[in-house]
């Protein structure tokens, strides 16, 4: 009896460490190696400055930017997407706000639209906008407008 406990703790222990520790750290290691983006949280940066992660939904307060959907319209609250008729909803706002005229605002939303149903290889995806990426196109291609984002004189 003595013996078949100590092979059932041994026999716990040493599933305990490959299924605890030595199974994760080797899904880690080759995360990192394949797919190392991913693996540290698909990190968006600026002038090398984080801003934000493309996979989770950040909030945006500036009128000057587009805005996640609410809570209550995304199940975990965390959903970096928009439909594009929720962004083409908010372009009134956003140019009033920036100065930036619709038409350049709606290509825009467009054209992130497009990118993410190649992406997805169009036919599984549903169309959306990732709102960061929105944003950060705005940035880059206004970057007057958004100088104090930037932390730059304007």
């Amino acid at each position: 009896m003595k013996t078949e406990f100590g092979i059932a703790i041994k026999t716990f222990l040493l599933m305990l460490l490959i299924t605890g520790v030595v199974y994760p750290l080797m899904l880690v290691a080759i995360g990192q190696i394949a797919f190392p983006s991913q693996t540290n949280g698909s990190l968006v940066q600026i002038d090398g400055r984080t801003v934000g992660s493309e996979l989770i939904g950040q909030e945006f307060k500036s009128p000057k930017f587009f805005h996640s959907r609410p809570a209550a319209e995304s199940a975990s609250g965390l959903d970096p997407h928009i439909t594009p008729q929720g962004a083409f909803s908010q372009i009134p706002n956003l140019s009033r706000a920036t100065g930036i005229p619709e038409d350049e605002l709606k290509a825009l939303v467009e054209l992130e639209v497009e990118r993410n149903r190649v992406a997805n290889l169009e036919v599984f995806a549903e169309e959306y906008a990732n709102v960061l990426m929105l944003n950060l196109e705005l940035v880059k291609k206004y970057p007057q407008v958004y100088a104090e984002f930037l932390g730059r004189e304007g």
